[in-house]
């Protein structure tokens, strides 16, 4: 009879009366932030103590203590430096790990002792449970990311909640009751975003941030918002205020006596009635302004990130001033992400143009000066005079820098800054903007910036480029699915007698494989997609290998999605022939040899043209034709580089030299990449990146 000794853990309290000499505990399983937690003994809590990370009591990796920890600190020693921290990648090895110990339990425990330390949740975690868990952040991290809201963000998205819990007033039968007056509203401006501002005074003390009713002939819930300043005309226990209404109250032109209910149960009102009035933009940020440096506390701080949204974009409010400037854009290519690049003209027959300003909805763009050029435009003469000095500097290109979000539609607003520091606000045709695609528009682009990889911004549009196809990538959708431990993934070709030539490939050489190999084909919304559906059906017809069918929205290749699709077939190892690639016989063959396979090497099928030479275009040695593990994919997918048209070049794959190998021949291009000088540009720096 086996006789299992119980687990011995570490003690997890400081008190050195209680539990033996080691002391720590896990405090975090994660496969974003890896492993985390704290270990000492309790006699020497300075010594460095080390760790082996054990499974199913094998030791799988080896670490240490170090990391500060003040909580820690706090009570033993501030030189103990008791944390530790297991790497992420440390999931990858387990996904790596052979079928049968998937059961193992993974554990921590102190090098040399039989001491545990205590996992979340009181049970060590097997390597299933924590690749399955590894596997899932991965997929759901392919996808969209948000990008860190701002303080004014924040603000409204509070004022919107707290809306809607004072929903339930609109139930009760409200009345102003003689000591529940707090305030009075004085100045009221409803902003072009639906907000109202309100400056006025309440009683000292009141919240910050509170739910609200409106009575004005109709009940309206409401959010409010209120940052106080001292008022030397109010009594002691009275300030003044600046407040922000989220409501869909609209207020009158005249006011009449009205209330706004306050707090859970509206027993408070603030007062509004024939001495408010209603102001303008102008009016109420040149109030603002003035009264934002005595603000108190950080409510100003967010007040002022929202009003920034509106303050100083009023068009046509330059000439009142005596400021005259005319212009427009003829062309906008918006880049999400990044900003856009403009192309235009501005004329200020007295003042000399120093830069721009682009606001898109509740987003500001900066031209970058570095990157901004003028030149003449003679065909303005006519309408400005003949002077050639006026319009010398009339037309313009420049880039436009800001986190323009994914899908602003909104009609611009272009602000002219002049070089005394006044600006004028022109309005911009909202059939103006477009967004720009950077391959099949690399051209256009390009023509305006045939410097465009030389530009200091250049390393933005990077950056961009590669967080806009991660927030844009969508999970395909899937046709028909049949799970298999092995699996050959065809992306199809867009022409359709190349398509039809892939799927003649793939039933002659289907047979050849091992019996259970599955077979995955991934189609595109294009023109093509019946006919890859009807020749699909036709071979299931004819086979009872596990066959499947994906559909993408794009006409690109397919690595970014290939780990979601591995996931979805079950699959335990792959050979992938991407778009306009097929395998040819000894492709076939090696793609056998190659789901047999142990190990995580990548198994690399040399591309070669039609007259069987090895392709010189676009790399015999690609990601568009490779085998290797699904675990090693999804590991690998983590922190792979995105790229316009799904790959380019060798993609970013791990290269190791004596383990890879090598299918001479095992494919054939069909079809090449779109064509695009930009997308070449931005590909190959970006790959350049991923391999520094």
């Amino acid at each position: 009879m086996l006789n299992l000794a119980p687990i011995l853990y570490a003690s997890p309290e400081l008190s050195p009366s209680l539990g033996g000499q080691w002391r720590g505990r896990i405090d975090r399983i994660d496969p974003v932030n890896g492993i985390e937690g704290w270990a000492l003994a309790i006699d020497d809590p300075a010594r460095p103590v080390e760790l082996e990370l054990t499974v199913g009591g094998y030791v799988l990796s080896l670490g240490t203590t170090g990391l500060a920890r003040p909580d820690i600190d706090l009570h033993v020693s501030p030189l103990s430096r008791a944390g530790f921290r297991f790497a992420p990648s440390l999931f990858g090895r387990l996904a790596r790990l052979a079928a049968h110990r998937r059961d193992k339990p993974v554990a921590l425990r102190i090098a040399g002792t039989d001491v545990t330390l205590l996992p979340p949740g009181g049970r060590a975690p097997s390597v299933g449970e924590l690749v399955a868990e590894w596997r899932e952040t991965i997929l759901a991290d392919l996808g969209r990311r948000e990008a860190p809201r701002s303080k004014g963000d924040r603000l409204l998205a509070q004022l919107r909640a707290l809306r809607l819990d004072a929903e339930p007033l609109r139930e009760r039968a409200l009345r102003p009751l003689s000591d529940g007056e707090i305030g009075q509203i004085d100045l009221v401006h409803l902003s072009s975003d639906g907000q109202v501002w309100f400056i006025g005074w309440c009683k000292r003390g009141v919240e910050t941030e509170f739910p609200a009713l409106i009575a004005d002939r109709v009940k309206y819930p409401a959010g409010i918002a209120i940052a106080p300043y001292e008022r030397s005309d109010l009594s002691a226990n009275c300030v003044g205020v600046v407040g922000l209404i989220e409501t869909g109250w609209t207020p009158p032109a005249q006011f009449k006596d009205g209330f706004i209910y306050v707090g859970r149960a509206g027993q408070f009102h603030l007062r509004f009635g024939p001495q408010t009035r209603l102001v303008r933009a102008e009016a109420f940020t040149s109030a603002y302004q003035q009264l934002q440096p005595a603000l108190v506390g950080g409510q100003g701080e967010a007040m002022g990130a929202v009003l920034a949204s509106l303050a100083n974009w009023l068009p046509g409010a330059s000439a009142a001033g005596g400021v005259f400037v005319e212009g427009g854009v003829d062309r906008l290519l918006l880049i999400p992400g990044f900003g856009c690049i403009a192309e235009g003209w501005a004329v200020s027959p007295a003042k000399r143009t120093e830069t721009f300003h682009l606001k898109i909805g509740d987003t500001v763009l900066t031209a970058d000066e570095s990157a901004t050029y003028f030149r003449p435009r003679t065909d303005l003469q006519g309408a400005f005079g003949s002077a050639p000095s006026v319009t010398a500097r009339a037309g313009f290109t420049t880039i436009f820098r800001g986190a323009l979000p994914v899908g602003a539609a909104a009609a611009p607003l272009l602000r002219v800054v002049l070089e005394d520091g006044t600006s004028a606000v022109l309005r911009v045709d909202p059939k103006v903007p477009r967004r720009v695609d950077l391959v099949s528009d690399g051209d256009e682009v390009l023509a305006l910036y045939p410097s465009l990889r030389f530009e200091a911004c250049y390393p933005a549009l990077l950056a961009a480029v590669q967080e806009t196809l991660r927030a844009e990538w969508r999970a395909p959708s899937v046709l028909a699915l049949e799970p298999a431990p092995e699996v050959v993934v065809q992306r199809l070709p867009h022409d359709e007698g190349n398509l039809r030539l892939a799927f003649d490939r793939a039933a002659r050489f289907l047979p050849d494989l091992a019996p259970g190999t599955g077979l995955a084909f991934v189609a595109d919304t294009g023109r093509t997609r019946t006919e890859a559906l009807l020749r699909f059906e036709e071979l299931r017809a004819r086979t009872d290998a596990p066959l499947s069918l994906f559909v993408v929205a794009h006409p690109d290749d397919i690595l970014a999605e290939l780990p979601w699709m591995l996931t979805r077939l079950e699959s335990r190892r792959f050979v992938y022939a991407g778009r306009g690639v097929a395998l040819t016989q000894a492709g076939w063959a090696g793609a056998r040899d190659s789901l047999a396979r142990h190990g995580h090497a990548v198994d690399r099928f040399e591309i070669v043209d039609d007259e069987g030479r090895p392709d010189r275009v676009d790399g015999a040695l690609s990601a568009a034709a490779f085998g290797w593990s699904t675990p090693a994919l999804l590991d690998w997918s983590r922190t792979a580089p995105r790229f316009l048209r799904g790959t380019h070049g060798g993609g970013a794959l791990p290269v190791r030299p004596g383990f890879d190998r090598l299918v001479s021949g095992g494919a054939i291009r069909l079809e090449r990449p779109r064509a695009s000088r930009l997308a070449d540009l931005v590909e190959a720096d970006i790959l350049k990146g991923a391999s520094r």
